[in-house]
């Protein structure tokens, strides 16, 4: 059975959505959870309320991770009242409501994508591998898309800074796996969340699942699971590698 019990995982992005079952499925581990959140303190502290519920132990942390101070801070503080992570989960991004024309995407359209859904995991990884490497094990799995694998329909931005995090992540699960760091990616489909509804007509949906081979849209738990996987001490031999959950539509 894989584990994480006993590590401690900080997920951004974890108040809700896919982040929110990713860190439940952790804390079910017996990871130490840390959540990361931008704006919604209420979610992030529902979902930490569901965590002690379960039995596990966590905090809520609140940082823009596209900015280094901030997250200097958030790992700071992780740190001291927690110790040292061992398992990040990069999870936080954002997307486009609606399909947007690539003509229409403008420099402040690229930048904003550009800053949470890259170099907020530069960031991230950038403070964690030291720490990492000081324990002599890791685990960092970095959440892209299907729309970084295909282009998508979010717009061109979109699926170019998802697509990025792959050759970056497979850049990483070679420089550190010496070092007992493994990295890899998990790439969602259509997941069902809060943002996903924002983004279709409940018309639509039916014609959506159609195209999915397995008749139904994804869950964030679906995704936890693959996440729990490569975060647990049983995959250390799996490192660089990009992990589709997607239905068979993708």
């Amino acid at each position: 059975m894989p584990s994480v019990n006993g590590h401690i995982a900080l997920i951004t992005g974890g108040s809700r959505g896919i982040g929110k079952g990713i860190a439940l499925r952790l804390a079910q581990g017996g990871a130490k959870i840390a959540i990361n959140y931008h704006q919604n303190e209420k979610a992030a502290r529902e979902t930490l309320d569901q965590i002690h519920s379960l039995g596990g132990e966590g905090i809520i942390l609140q940082a823009d991770v596209s900015k280094k101070g901030e997250v200097d801070k958030m790992f700071e503080f992780i740190q001291k009242n927690m110790g040292l992570v061992d398992i990040l989960v990069n999870n936080a991004g954002e997307g486009q409501l609606r399909s947007q024309s690539s003509t229409d995407i403008n420099e402040d359209m690229w930048d904003r994508l550009y800053q949470v859904n890259l170099k907020g995991v530069f960031l991230c990884c950038a403070y964690a591998l030291p720490m990492m490497i000081r324990k002599k094990w890791g685990r960092i799995i970095n959440i892209s898309s299907t729309a970084g694998l295909t282009g998508g329909s979010s717009g061109a931005h979109y699926a170019a800074m998802k697509g990025a995090i792959i050759p970056y992540s497979k850049a990483l699960a070679r420089e550190y796996a010496p070092s007992g760091v493994t990295v890899n990616v998990v790439a969602p489909g259509k997941i069902e969340t809060d943002l996903f509804h924002a983004t279709i007509t409940p018309e639509a949906i039916p014609q959506l699942v159609k195209k999915i081979p397995v008749g139904r849209l994804g869950r964030p738990e679906d995704i936890a699971e693959s996440v729990f996987f490569f975060a647990s001490e049983e995959a250390g031999f799996i490192t660089g590698q990009v992990m589709v959950v997607a239905g068979g539509y993708a």
